[in-house]
C-alpha cells in the first residue's frame, strides 16, 4: 500500500499539522502517515534570518519513505527563495515532495492576537496548494482555487479550501500515482 506522509519538524505545529493530514488525505482519498522530520536549521541564512526553502524541500525529499505516494513537510519556520522575501511553502512539481511554512500564516506574524482558526485555515489552503504541485498542478487563475497563486497573507485569506473543477479534471482520478 502506498502513503501520503505529512512530515513534521520539531517546531511544526502540532495541531496544524494534524489537520494538514486530515485535509490531504479527505482531498487526495489516500491513507496519511505521520513522519517526523529532522531539523532545518541547517538551511538557517544568517543575513536573511529565514531559512532556504529550496533546502528544506531536499530534506523532504531525502526523507521520503520507500511506501510514499508524496511527503508534504510542516516546518514554522519562516522560508525564502533568493528571488522572493518569503514564499508560504515550496514544491516538487510532479514531483514527491512539498514543504509549507506556517511562521507567516499565524495572525501574530502581522501583530494581530492569535487565532486558531485562521491559521487552521490557512494551514490546509497552503498544504492543498503544494500537494497540488506535486500532483502536476501549475498556478490557476482562478483566484478562490486552492491553485490560485499567494503573493501576501490577503490572498490566501480570499481563496477557498478546495481546487476549481478545472484543476480537479487535471488529478489523477484516483489520486494514487
Amino acid at each position: 500500500m502506498k502513503y501520503l506522509y505529512v512530515g513534521a519538524t520539531e517546531d511544526a505545529d502540532p495541531e496544524a499539522t494534524r489537520t494538514i493530514q486530515e485535509c490531504l488525505g479527505t482531498t487526495f482519498r489516500v491513507p496519511v502517515r505521520p513522519l517526523m522530520l529532522p531539523s532545518v536549521d541547517f538551511s538557517f541564512d544568517p543575513q536573511r534570518k529565514q531559512y532556504a526553502a529550496a533546502a528544506v524541500l531536499e530534506l523532504v525529499a531525502r526523507e521520503c519513505p520507500p511506501d510514499a505516494i508524496k511527503v508534504i513537510g510542516v516546518t514554522s519556520r519562516d522560508l525564502f527563495i533568493p528571488v522572493l522575501t518569503f514564499v508560504f511553502g515550496l514544491a516538487q512539481l510532479s514531483g514527491r515532495a512539498g514543504v509549507v511554512s506556517i511562521a507567516r500564516l499565524r495572525q501574530e506574524f502581522y501583530g494581530l492576537p492569535p487565532n486558531p482558526e485562521v491559521l487552521l485555515s490557512r494551514a490546509r489552503k497552503e498544504a492543498l496548494h503544494e500537494a497540488g504541485h506535486t500532483f502536476g498542478l501549475v498556478h490557476c487563475a482562478n483566484g478562490a482555487c486552492a491553485m490560485s497563486l499567494s503573493t501576501g497573507i490577503q490572498q490566501i485569506d480570499r481563496k477557498g479550501g478546495a481546487f476549481c473543477p478545472v484543476c480537479t479534471a487535471h488529478l489523477p482520478k484516483d489520486r494514487l500515482i
